[in-house]
């Protein structure tokens, strides 16, 4: 007897045949029967041969029609985000820049009602935590391991620390560790500004720079207010000083006053060192403000006509220790001075330059009122220079910063006197200022014979102004007396300032307004 005969599996029926819903007869073959090479029944979503073989059945021509279905709609988003990126002005860079200076928002509310109702918030005893701001792996690389942390503030605190010591040495390093565990944002920017300070730069806007100001709008965004964070604006705002980047250089000094007055950190000069075991701490906060001070009333310099972010300090303010209670942490509580009582040998380098700020605002307010009582302030400025000389040969300091701008403060004392007096003539100079050329075009010279590397070391930026103004008053003297020997002066200060220019760029923009002036005298 024979064996019965197997019928085939019910063959699937078209789309139209409503016993079969859902299965429809396609217009190609699938790739098994192509190759194979075999008559297809084209039955979708499986061909019969396909399903008694137990083989996978698969349409390329649906495939290749679902991919270029994809492919033209990835083409249509990637054309809406061209048209999007071409409206707004952003590129995907630019979003993912964005993405990620995205800031913690967490504590954004009791930020706020810290700063719109600070009586309701000390009353509630409320507090802000800062928050933890992430740093990307870019940043860390940047810093480095401890030991280039370690590198990076050795270097600062040899160099730009000798003439703007406003981070304490010995609480820096025996902070490091726990900054690293529990404020490792805010020491990351202090030590990147520390490096931008310290770097040599080529060019004005530099890889570094662009970073560190990223850090510190992200950082500062944030609602972070921390002594870290104050002391690297700070540091930024010397930077783009120093390399005329302007107005950033203005604004950056106004938005550290604005920080500080947050932190709390303008009433510090008027508090004694408590003698405690934070005195550290006070009296960096205290060196803060003065330098705040200092910057700003060195950009009015330029301009005493505008108006000073700072108010000036009050007589009974409390001045900086001295340096050497400074660099040690020991507090020596029997040498704290105010500027009324300031007449020791032993207030230091700092407390200097914050006598001189004082004085600077007293030359700025009498040029901006146009007054003419500038004897006994300019007897005051220089008995300040000449007590500043005898403590820097006591301590070997040199090219001190507070000299220069005292210098700069009697030049712009002498410059707004000849505006007034039309008959008088720039080529007699007041005894004053004949001396203040004298000791500048003897500090260029020796800049010239000297080691260029070790000058640019230990020299400030505030020095470049000195020379720039005293090379101006040469450059008038030989257009209205080409027998003098001013050329040759202007020349020896032009090349003092090419050699400081190695170390400031702003020197370089001082040469370029010599240049400018030299044109306009001719064209007279």
């Amino acid at each position: 007897m024979s064996a019965p005969h197997e019928s085939p599996s019910p063959r699937p029926q078209p789309v139209n045949d409503q016993s079969n819903a859902g299965v429809s007869i396609l217009k190609w073959s699938c790739s098994a029967c192509r190759q194979s090479k075999r008559r297809c029944d084209k039955m979708y979503p499986e061909c019969t041969l396909c399903t008694q073989k137990n083989l996978p059945c698969n349409y390329p021509g649906r495939r290749k029609r679902q991919k270029l279905k994809d492919r033209i709609k990835a083409a249509s988003s990637a054309s809406k985000a061209t048209l999007h990126s071409l409206s707004t002005g952003t590129t995907e860079k630019d979003r993912k820049d964005t993405q990620q200076l995205s800031f913690p928002s967490a504590n954004a509310s009791s930020i706020a009602e810290r700063f719109l109702d600070p009586d309701v918030f000390s009353r509630a005893q409320l507090t802000v935590i800062n928050v933890d701001v992430p740093v990307t792996d870019d940043i860390a690389r940047l810093v480095g391991s401890v030991l280039d942390i370690q590198a990076t503030s050795a270097e600062f605190f040899k160099s730009v620390h000798t003439w703007m010591p406003i981070i304490s040495k010995p609480q820096f390093c025996a902070t490091l560790l726990n900054r690293l565990t529990y404020k490792k944002a805010e020491l990351y920017l202090l030590v990147l500004s520390m490096k931008l300070c310290c770097a040599r730069q080529t060019t004005l806007d530099t890889a570094l720079y662009e970073t560190v100001k990223l850090l510190h709008f992200k950082i500062e965004t944030s609602g972070v207010l921390s002594v870290l964070v104050l002391q690297a604006a700070i540091l930024i705002a010397l930077y783009e000083l120093g390399h005329s980047i302007y107005p950033a250089a203005f604004l950056s000094v106004g938005s550290c006053a604005r920080y500080a007055t947050a932190l709390g950190i303008n009433n510090t000069v008027l508090l004694s060192s408590s003698g405690n075991a934070q005195w550290i701490e006070e009296e960096e906060r205290r060196r803060i403000w003065w330098a705040i001070l200092v910057l700003d009333r060195y950009l009015n310099l330029s301009d005493p006509k505008r108006h000073l972010i700072t108010p000036d300090a009050d007589i009974e303010s409390y001045l900086p220790v001295d340096d050497e209670a400074w660099e040690t942490g020991v507090p020596d509580s029997h040498h704290t001075y105010t500027l009324a009582t300031a007449n020791s040998y032993h207030l230091g380098l700092f407390a200097r330059f914050a006598q001189a700020a004082h004085l600077l605002s007293k030359v700025l307010h009498q040029v901006s009122e146009h007054s003419n009582e500038t004897a006994q302030l300019r007897r005051t400025i220089f008995a300040l220079i000449n007590v500043s000389k005898i403590e820097a040969s006591m301590r070997r300091l040199e090219y001190c910063s507070q000299t220069s701008i005292c210098y700069s403060g009697i030049l712009l004392l002498d410059a707004s006197s000849i505006d007034k007096d039309a008959d008088h003539s720039s080529t007699h100079l007041s005894p004053e200022s004949a001396h203040i050329s004298q000791v500048t075009l003897d500090m260029a010279l020796s800049f010239v014979q000297g080691d260029a590397e070790e000058i640019c070391a230990i020299v400030s930026p505030f020095l470049v102004h000195l020379l720039y103004r005293v090379a101006s008053i040469h450059l008038k003297i030989a257009h209205e007396s080409p027998t003098t020997p001013a050329l040759e002066k202007v020349e020896l200060l032009k090349k003092a300032m090419k050699i400081v220019g190695s170390r400031w760029l702003c020197a370089s923009t001082y040469l370029s307004l010599l240049e400018k002036q030299e044109i306009l005298l001719v064209m007279q």
